[in-house]
């Protein structure tokens, strides 16, 4: 085989001899800032336009502030959407800790946060001047769970309190001695993760290793929404909600509910009674034609888990029809699903229909380790652009009629290049089984389950916090304003 060889940037050079044999060099291509308190900042960033634009507002505030900073101390910044792109599960934070250490040209310290934060670095800069990288370090804005959880796993039973993980919005902070620990226990331990759930919780647990390794130390100066127009933060977040000016019409969106015969007299009323009202375009699926509310009838039958053969037979009659595939958006939700679709269309208006977009609560299989892959998790809703729907249509098989519907997209957008959209908003769960100071900290889209749970307060919980987007934006601007007034010019707004 003839040798190819290639040259880039900062002197590094690639021979192809049908693989990459010097990609750790490439990497360290990559001037990463120098100094005892250098700091490598990693920007969990998505490849959505939408999540670009949010990326290119935390670069502008980012560079704004380094005219003020000694140039031979300069910090380097890294998008997840650029520089990571085709790593799988960076936002799991493990993977990316092996491109971390590879990355090592001096740094001491690593601060990771996501696209829509903002930091101020001389702040960050003082804090860990007072601290030692060469050891293991830890830090962030605590979250803590008041229940026990299924999303976490019902760890910490006794005492759900006791464990902090840390809120990925505000920002945390990993030493360069803890991230080369992490690193070798990653290359020399079994991990047992497969489902990527909750990343900050998963990683957090693995971090702290059964009470071995380092647990989170909270910084009250890494900030919420409420806390940003405080003179003392670090790190701020500007809204709960985005406001992407108007949102998208009653007839962009449209509603399929999955259901079954089991379930017609006690949750579609529920669904009837609340969100189902809220849309102009809404129909109900299931494996049995019932007039009473009405149902279409499907021609698989119905299975106990799964659903993968009533997902795509929803996908491909929305494909078929000539109405239905007109219609912009697509929410698929179960019959257990309680969303507010106000807010929805509020949030599509953020992202382009005609580009492929599935948009939801992002979990994750097999990615600890590189590979694997993303998918929307059902309960919480799966929205869907026209030309996703389509690829899906044409390019998705079920292994079985009862495959987890979910996963089998899942694998079907990876197989497609098509990205799976994260939004924080979506919730598989029931409010309970979220931190507290994390749904506080937004204004949610859905939660999912009838079980030890009354959905009617549920759905009174979102729609009365309706009132709040007005008071959403008001807060933002005040927000603003405030930390321009009161933080130094090192923190100026984006």
């Amino acid at each position: 085989m003839t040798n190819l060889l290639l040259n880039f940037p900062c002197g590094c050079w690639i021979i192809l001899t049908g693989f990459i044999t010097c990609f750790a060099p490439l990497l360290k291509c990559i001037e990463v800032g120098r100094g005892e308190s250098s700091i490598l900042f990693v920007i969990l960033s998505q490849s959505n336009d939408f999540h670009v634009k949010e990326a290119e507002k935390f670069r502008h505030h980012f560079n704004s502030q380094l005219d003020n900073l000694d140039k031979s101390s300069w910090p380097q910044v890294l998008f997840t959407h650029e520089h990571f792109l085709d790593i799988p599960g960076t936002w799991t934070i493990f993977p990316l800790i092996d491109q971390l250490v590879h990355l090592h040209t001096g740094w001491s310290w690593v601060f990771i946060c996501e696209e829509d934060t903002r930091v101020d670095i001389n702040a960050l800069t003082r804090l860990l001047q007072s601290k030692n990288a060469s050891e293991h370090h830890f830090l962030g804005r605590e979250l803590r769970d008041h229940e026990t959880t299924i999303i976490h796993h019902f760890a910490f039973s006794d005492n759900p309190l006791q464990f902090a993980y840390p809120d990925f919005r505000a920002g945390f902070v990993l030493s360069i001695s803890l991230v080369k620990h992490l690193h070798n226990r990653l290359n020399n331990e079994k991990l047992k993760i497969e489902f990527s759930i909750d990343p900050k919780h998963e990683f957090a647990l693995f971090v702290w290793d059964e009470g071995r390794g380092t647990p989170l130390v909270g910084v009250k100066e890494f900030c919420s929404v409420d806390q940003s127009y405080s003179s003392g933060c670090i790190t701020r977040q500007l809204f709960k909600f985005p406001d992407c000016n108007e949102a998208i019409k009653e007839e962009d969106l449209f509603v399929a509910v999955k259901t079954c015969e089991k379930f017609h007299n006690t949750r579609i009323p529920i669904v009837k009674a609340t969100w189902g009202k809220e849309t102009k375009y809404i129909e109900y699926f299931s494996e049995i034609e019932d007039r009473s509310i009405p149902t279409t009838k499907l021609d698989v039958p119905n299975t106990e888990r799964g659903h993968c053969s009533k997902t795509m037979a929803i996908i491909k009659r929305i494909i078929e029809s000539q109405n239905l595939s007109s219609i912009p958006w697509v929410l698929i939700a179960d019959d257990d699903t309680i969303i507010n679709l106000s807010r929805l269309r509020s949030l599509l208006a953020c992202y382009k229909a005609q580009q492929p977009v599935a948009l939801g609560e992002r979990y994750g299989y097999g990615l600890i380790r590189g590979g694997g892959y993303d998918y929307i998790t059902g309960g919480g809703g799966m929205v869907f652009s026209q030309p996703v729907l389509k690829f899906l249509s044409l390019s998705c098989r079920c292994y079985t009629e009862d495959s987890p519907d979910d996963m089998t997209l899942g694998i079907c957008l990876k197989a497609g290049h098509v990205p799976v959209t994260h939004s924080r908003f979506f919730h598989q769960a029931r409010p309970d089984d979220y931190s507290r100071e994390f749904l506080s900290n937004q204004l949610p889209v859905s939660f999912h389950k009838h079980w030890n749970n009354d959905p009617y307060k549920v759905y009174t919980s979102l729609t009365s916090s309706s009132s709040a987007m007005k008071e959403n934006g008001v807060k933002s601007k005040h927000t603003r304003n405030s930390i321009a007034c009161l933080l130094s010019s090192n923190f100026r707004t984006a």
